[in-house]
């Protein structure tokens, strides 16, 4: 799955308003896209627009910080050097 059709999966989950459907994709996305930068900070962003849609403010600001400061060098720590988190192992999850 690229990351435009699992955004596509995304709003169309939001719009049909299955929230435990929604956080089980964005578990699943930040899986699958904790390796690359770029992807792996629009995951949380994409977190931080559901939790602000849904009026929970504090988690939103919380995956605001970590789209903007913390998951792009996670993400290139976790491709160049292979350590990763065991939760966000994709390997260890299929």
């Amino acid at each position: 799955m690229t990351f435009t059709q699992a955004r596509t999966e995304l709003e169309q989950l939001t719009a049909a308003g299955n929230q435990a459907a929604v956080d089980a994709l964005l578990s699943k996305m930040h899986t699958q896209f904790h390796d690359r930068p770029g992807d792996h900070i629009r995951v949380h962003l994409a977190w931080a627009r559901v939790h602000f849609g849904r009026g929970a403010y504090l988690h939103a600001i919380g995956h605001t910080v970590a789209g903007l400061i913390v998951a792009g060098p996670s993400s290139l720590v976790q491709r160049h050097t292979g350590l990763v988190v065991p939760a966000f192992d994709a390997e260890r999850k299929s």
